[in-house]
């Protein structure tokens, strides 16, 4: 089998709450924009359910009274220091079935570490992961189980060497942590500036630690930088890097939420750059693992995804986006309706950017820092 695509529809049955952006029907949606263009056609392309983990399954990458925690209040039961978990905030809402949503997430991104392993597949995507705050004892960003963590902590155990690539627009914190005194796995984090955006970190020094110094790297973009500067980005960080690594396996989160006219960050990133990205990793002989995160404007998260997977299966996309069906589910009745894969939502670009010497010196700075470590 050459790719999979792992989607259980039981996710979309659970809930943040009305009001909350996580939204899981972001998951229907490209689920049925890839069925009507039909790509999960053919005979080296499936799609697959998967099962929930199991607790055991959860305690590399978390603690056990974390974990006793969070079982506890998905009972509507009171955890004890449930503030101090990061449980029952404004951004991590405690809700009927959260244990249930948790292992869920969890076995979705172990299912296709396990599917790399095996052989099964060369490149697998698990839209529903990506949940890259999550901490070894706190909840936190929308992510209560660090599904990304687990996932890289079965490969690794496989002796795999992994290049793991975040373009999400918050930084991809919880994941650097668990691996930041390793140089088995590479943490290469694209993001909003941690000055301007939650959680605050991912900064140009934090280049991790004792053995794994030089292999954690962070580029924090400033607001309202757009493809110019993750052009040069991807050119002069991210491929010589990648190609200094020499991965076994690649390992991406790609959270939607630094394309243009997402509600919660500010950066400017077009679909068609996107696009070329995602044709750019596919073009490598690297099995690779791809996980959602975030993306809260659900026409952007449907598109991006949706080519992430054209990309994995070799696909072109049309010139136009299906119309929608009949009925969407809960807040996607709301949506606009993408007409093409390529627009951006409502939202304008900003009226400032920064000038070409923020990028500048934001490249030097890392190559100085990073490099070395690499022989480059």
């Amino acid at each position: 089998m050459h790719a999979i695509f792992l989607y259980n529809p039981a996710v979309v049955q659970f809930d943040y709450g009305r009001t909350h952006p996580f939204r899981l029907e972001r998951l229907w949606l490209v689920d049925h924009l890839c069925e009507r263009l039909g790509l999960f056609a053919g005979e080296h392309v499936a799609r697959r359910s998967f099962e929930p983990a199991v607790r055991e399954a959860l305690v590399g990458a978390h603690g056990p009274g974390y974990l006793d925690a969070l079982e506890t209040a998905s009972l509507g039961l009171h955890a004890p220091a449930m503030g101090s978990l990061g449980l029952g905030s404004g951004d991590n809402p405690v809700f009927p079935a959260l244990w249930d949503y948790v292992l869920h997430t969890a076995g979705g991104s172990l299912t296709a570490a396990q599917l790399l392993l095996e052989g099964q597949a060369q490149r697998v995507f698990h839209p529903g992961g990506g949940l890259h705050h999550a901490h070894h004892d706190r909840a936190a960003g929308f992510c209560y189980v660090n599904d990304v963590v687990l996932a890289l902590q079965r490969l690794a155990a496989a002796g795999r060497r992994i290049f793991y690539l975040d373009l999400d627009a918050h930084h991809g914190d919880g994941v650097q942590t668990a691996f930041y005194g390793t140089r088995q796995v590479l943490t290469l984090s694209v993001h909003q500036d941690g000055r301007t955006l939650f959680p605050g970190t991912g900064f140009l020094h934090e280049t991790g630690e004792g053995e794994g110094e030089g292999y954690a790297v962070n580029v924090p973009l400033l607001p309202g930088m757009s493809d110019p500067e993750y052009e040069r980005i991807w050119t002069e960080l991210v491929e010589p890097l990648l190609e200094a690594f020499a991965p076994d396996v690649l390992v991406t989160e790609l959270g939607a939420d630094a394309l243009l006219g997402d509600p919660l960050a500010n950066l400017e990133l077009h679909l068609s750059t996107w696009w070329r990205f995602c044709r750019a990793l596919a073009a490598r002989e690297i099995p690779w693992l791809a996980v959602g995160g975030g993306g809260y404007d659900l026409s952007n998260a449907m598109r991006a995804w949706t080519l992430v997977w054209m990309a994995m299966v070799g696909a072109q996309p049309p010139a136009a986006v299906p119309p929608p069906p009949e009925v969407l589910p809960s807040a996607a009745a709301g949506m606009r309706w993408p007409g093409d894969f390529w627009s951006a939502p409502a939202a304008v670009e900003s009226p400032w950017r920064p000038g070409p010497e923020a990028i500048d010196a934001l490249i030097a700075d890392l190559r100085r820092r990073i490099f070395p470590h690499h022989g480059l």
